[in-house]
This record gives C-alpha cells, sequence and structure tokens, in this order.
C-alpha cells in the first residue's frame, strides 16, 4: 500500500501524485485482523491533489498547512471524506541537505488513506516551520488550543465529512495527545506513538533528566530552516519571516533543566510546567471526549513505559499495540493497513471486529518463528509470575558477581567501584537522538546468571531492588538488564534509572500504576543520603517481552552515568564510590516477571 520514496519525490512538487492502485472487487471475502484488512475498504483513488496556505488562529498567528486530497484526472474529488491529520514541529514538508523533497505524511504511513477516500493534511506547530509565532513550551497549551482551532477548521471544510482524526510520532505524538485534551468535538479518533503520558516521568524518570529531550537546538529542524512555503508565499518571504520570529522560542534543553523536582515552577515561564505539558494531567478530559485511541510503541524505545501507563489508565475505546523495535520504527509490520483498519472504524463508522478484537496486541523479542505476535487482553500478562534473582559473589569493575536463585544468608559481601561520569558507547552510535542506551566496557558493576538450560521469557517489568551506599549525599543509579551470549556480545533488553535522593515511593496518581513502585520526585520528598550508610532503593526498568536463549546469560549492570545525559545536575568532584550490598540484612535482588520456567544452572552438575 506504500508507494517508493522516489516516486513521491520525482513528482510531488506538482502537488499531483499517481498513488499506488490495489482495488477491492465486490466479490473479495472480508478479512480484518491486526496488519491484515481485505474486503471492506476499497481502494477508489490513485492520485491525489496537494494545497498550502494559512490559517489563522484566534489570536492572530498563522500557521501553515499542506493538504492532500484524492483527485482524479489532477483535479481533487468534490466529494467530502474524513481527515487525519498530523501537527509538527519538524516542518510539515522541507528540503532535506541532498536537495530531496521530504513529505512526513509519507514517514507516517499515513499518505496510502488517500486510495481509500481520505483526506491527508499537515500542520507546522507555532514558532515551527513555515508557522508564524515563538514557541513558548514544549507541548504547551498554545499548541493545544491550536490543535482544537485546526481541528474544527478541518471538520468546516466543503471536503471534510467532519470525522477528524490525528497521528503522529515521538513529539507529534505528544501533539496527538494534547489535541484530544481540548475536546474538539469533531475529533473521533487518534493515534499517538512512541511518545509520554507522564511529562516528568519520561523526561525526568527517576529525578534523572536525561536522553533525546537534553539535545541542544538544531536551527534546521528546530526553527524551520528548509521549509516548503505555502503556494500564496512564491518568493519565500512569509516563510523567512516566520522562520525569524522562531528563535525567540524556549530552548527545549533550558526548559527541563530548569526543573529539577517535579513541582518546581519553571524559571523561563513562570508556571509549573511538568504539569503544563503533562498528558496525563488531562485525562479526565480526553476520557470525556470519548475519542478512539491506537496507542503505539516499541519495547527498545524510551517511551515503552509510558505506553502501557496511557493504555492502563483511561477508559476510551482503545488499544495498544507493541513492536519489538526503536523509537518510531514498525519493523515489517504494516502500519498503514492498521491505521486505515483503526482510522476506517472511527472515522467512517466500518464495522470491522476492531474492537472485537483483544485490545494488546505485542511482538517478543527473539521469540521462536511464527510465534513472534501475540495478543493479550491485559497488561501486564496475567501469566506471568515473578522469578527473583540475588546477588552474589564478588563483584569489581571488569568481574562479574552473581545472579542466583537462592539467597546465601551467611554472606557479607559488599561490592564497590568509583563513578565515571565521563562513560563512552562502545561503536559511534549517534549520541544526538539516542533513545536507547549504548553499551559500555567496564561500566559499573556486573551480575550474570549461568547460562540458561532452556529459552527464558521475560514479559513485563524488571524490578531491581538494591541496597546502595555512596561517599556523598546523593548518585544517580542506572540499572541495565542484558542479554549476554556465549560469545561474549551482550544486548540491553531493559533499563531503568533512579536518583537515590529520590528513593522515597509515594502512591501513585493512577488508577493502575502495574503493580510498580512509584517516586513522585517533588522537592519536599527528597531524601539524601547519609555517606557510608546503607539505602534501599527499589526500581522498576522499562518493559519487555523477550526470550533470553538458552545458553545465554541474563546479565544487571548498576552505573552511576550515562552516557545519554547532557544537563547533569548532580555530580561531585571527586566523584563518588558507590557500594552495592548483599549481605543477610541488605538483599540486593533482581525480580523478573517470566512467563513459563526460568533455568539457569551450571551445565553438567
Amino acid at each position: 500500500m506504500r508507494a517508493t520514496q522516489s516516486t513521491f519525490r520525482v513528482i510531488w512538487a506538482a502537488g499531483v501524485l499517481l498513488l499506488p492502485f490495489h482495488p477491492v472487487h465486490a466479490s473479495e471475502a472480508k478479512e480484518s485482523r491486526p496488519g491484515v484488512y481485505r474486503g471492506y475498504s476499497e481502494a477508489r483513488f490513485n492520485e491525489w491533489r496537494k494545497t498550502s496556505q494559512y490559517v489563522a488562529m484566534s489570536d492572530g498567528v498563522k500557521l501553515a498547512v499542506d493538504i492532500y486530497r484524492p483527485a482524479v484526472n489532477g483535479r481533487a474529488v468534490d466529494e467530502k471524506f474524513p481527515v487525519v491529520w498530523i501537527h509538527t514541529p519538524y516542518r510539515r514538508a522541507y528540503t532535506d541537505p541532498k536537495g530531496t523533497l521530504v513529505n512526513p505524511l509519507e514517514r507516517l504511513n499515513l499518505m496510502p488513506l488517500l486510495n481509500h477516500g481520505y483526506v491527508v493534511a499537515a500542520v507546522d506547530t507555532r514558532g515551527r516551520g513555515a508557522s508564524f509565532g515563538a514557541r513558548r513550551g514544549f507541548q504547551d497549551r498554545s499548541e493545544a488550543r491550536d490543535a482544537y482551532e485546526m481541528t474544527e477548521w478541518f471538520a468546516s471544510q466543503p471536503w471534510s465529512t467532519g470525522a477528524i482524526g490525528v497521528a503522529g510520532c515521538s513529539y507529534l505524538g505528544g501533539t496527538t495527545w494534547h489535541a484530544a485534551t481540548m475536546m474538539a468535538p469533531h475529533l473521533k479518533a487518534m493515534a499517538p506513538g512512541c511518545t509520554d503520558f507522564d511529562k516528568y516521568g519520561f523526561v525526568s524518570r527517576g529525578g534523572i533528566t536525561a536522553q533525546f529531550n537534553t539535545r541542544p537546538e538544531n536551527p534546521g529542524q528546530d526553527y524551520g530552516q528548509g521549509v516548503v512555503p505555502v503556494q500564496s508565499d512564491a518568493d519565500g518571504k512569509q516563510a523567512a519571516a516566520a522562520i525569524a520570529e522562531h528563535t525567540k522560542g524556549t530552548p527545549m534543553a533550558e526548559l527541563w533543566a530548569g526543573m529539577r523536582y517535579r513541582d518546581d515552577v519553571s524559571p523561563l515561564l513562570n508556571v509549573p510546567f511538568w504539569r503544563e505539558s503533562s498528558v496525563a494531567t488531562y485525562a479526565k478530559e480526553i476520557e470525556r471526549s470519548g475519542v478512539g485511541i491506537f496507542i503505539w510503541g516499541n519495547w527498545l524505545d524510551e517511551g515503552s513505559f509510558e505506553a502501557t501507563l496511557a493504555y492502563n489508565n483511561l477508559n476510551n475505546p482503545r488499544k495498544l499495540w507493541m513492536g519489538e523495535w526503536g523509537h518510531c520504527e514498525v519493523g515489517d509490520f504494516p502500519m498503514a493497513t492498521e491505521f486505515l483498519r483503526f482510522f476506517d472504524h472511527f472515522l467512517k463508522k466500518v464495522d470491522n471486529g476492531w474492537q472485537r478484537e483483544a485490545p494488546i496486541y505485542y511482538r517478543t523479542v527473539n521469540a521462536p518463528k511464527g510465534k513472534e505476535w501475540s495478543s493479550t487482553d491485559r497488561w501486564p500478562l496475567a501469566n506471568a509470575r515473578n522469578q527473583t534473582l540475588h546477588f552474589g559473589g564478588a563483584a569489581s569493575p571488569g568481574v562479574a558477581g552473581q545472579l542466583t536463585g537462592k539467597l546465601d544468608s551467611t554472606a557479607t559481601a559488599a561490592d564497590k567501584f568509583v563513578v565515571n561520569y565521563d562513560p563512552k558507547c562502545t561503536g559511534k552510535p549517534d549520541l544526538y537522538f539516542l533513545m536507547w542506551p549504548c553499551g559500555v566496557d567496564n561500566h559499573g558493576l556486573g551480575y550474570t546468571t549461568p547460562p540458561l538450560i532452556a529459552d527464558a521469557h521475560i514479559a513485563g517489568h524488571p524490578i531491581v531492588d538494591l541496597w546502595l551506599s555512596s561517599t556523598t549525599n546523593d548518585a544517580d543509579v542506572f540499572v541495565y538488564l542484558e542479554d549476554v551470549a556465549p560469545d561474549g556480545t551482550a544486548s540491553i533488553v531493559t533499563h531503568g534509572r533512579l536518583r537515590a535522593s529520590h528513593r522515597g515511593e509515594q502512591p501513585a496518581p493512577y488508577r493502575n500504576f502495574m503493580g510498580l513502585p512509584y517516586h513522585r520526585g517533588e522537592r519536599g520528598d527528597a531524601e539524601p543520603l547519609v555517606p557510608g550508610k546503607p539505602a534501599r532503593l527499589r526500581l522498576d526498568l522499562l518493559p519487555t517481552s523477550t526470550f533470553i536463549k538458552a545458553g545465554h546469560r541474563v546479565r544487571l549492570t548498576v552505573a552511576g552515568a550515562d552516557p545519554r545525559q547532557r544537563s547533569r545536575n548532580v555530580q561531585f568532584d571527586p566523584a563518588p564510590t558507590l557500594t552495592i550490598h548483599h549481605d543477610r540484612e541488605h538483599a540486593s535482588q533482581l525480580t523478573l516477571p517470566i512467563v513459563g520456567a526460568f533455568t539457569a544452572e551450571v551445565r553438567g552438575e
């Protein structure tokens, strides 16, 4: 269903495109299940017509909009269609450094909707792309109000049925959620991908601000360089004037760095901005909107927990899709088909069985061939059982301790390492956009099981119960669960992080926090360490569904820094020495959610 990128690029500038054409015959048998859709939606069109314009918001700020309508013989079809749109800060259309025209709707698997009688559209957020204004804050109420107005504008157009959907991934996933927080009457469906539900819990998970959200501003991507002007702006002067306004916006990294605790007031905006920008703040409004929701994410992505949190704390008609890939990736799954099934159901009211299916569809990493995908009606899985592994042996940098199913009640061990504040990734990953941790050689301390006798299926949220002391009154703790192959090659299955002073646990402000420890992260919750005194830290790792193969080992690595930290606000000179305790009174342990059996024994015994 998806056209090649080269086809789009050759003809796109002309405003007319021939789309791949897949006619549906009346006699075709009906079939509708995840990734498969036949006999329900006729592919009537193989062309589209593009227009672009400015739309003024109620405060006078003009947003740039691209609109793609089904066409026949080069002319837009004079019919009404549902509309699916994206709200992007990354330019709704632009020319990349190689001179290639880029259409984000194509990359988001939304262009094929045109075949089936949809209008699709892209809108530059205010202060970005060719839109005017300056961004006040990352996904603030201004963007949400703009989304409301644009939704109702699309609904009022003569080519619109008034049934509107919104979709997107990453930042665009966030703008998708925020569109629903305003309860626009004509918004009927949304598909947010690889994004957050609790802003503080995502950006500053465990009280530590890290990963992509700390990146510096990119003048091209963030301010709009290379953006395609709207049609009426033939000489590009309006786009240039808009870009000049963008530099006055609030820089993202500085915004987050200025709010160390959840309840802090932003010194740049003078408001408690974590609350304003968090989707969870508006959960009741989303529920009252009644909008249908297709939440999608990946296990190897920072937003994996947020997807499960959102799914478990809303009562809208909703589904959760979890792949095994990275940020905004869909692998070999036909996501365009799934979007069509979803939007057909909610925007065209096609009875295609969407809501009669199991609500959760997920892929398992390293699963046996033919058993990669599973369905369930709840997450965490009802059939997962906890397997506790205790820290043992003597670990030192470069020498692994043990993870064992038996607690040694006579142990008096304590393992030490000095925090390395400048860890280096193995290989050469792009640290500017790193949404999953990289491997680091001889990083912190590791604890490893013997080789597994049989495959083990980890499915859920692992929990680390760690007894730790430091030579300082605080410390950042990063934990990585790794799959270690017989040749020593390691891959990170999941990970977590927690600042020691945030170790206190409070009641979670959610209907369903999935039985996990909740660290609120408000300023009054901070508990400094007493240097040299063991303290208990319980932290959950991001969810996963992964098979560890027989012969492989499970390793848990504990470190005091991560290469993705750009705005570290807890650092000591000299670097602290951290001690991991695992004696009778301080039983550090790892709890794995296991489906089936977990057997790790030294072969031959």
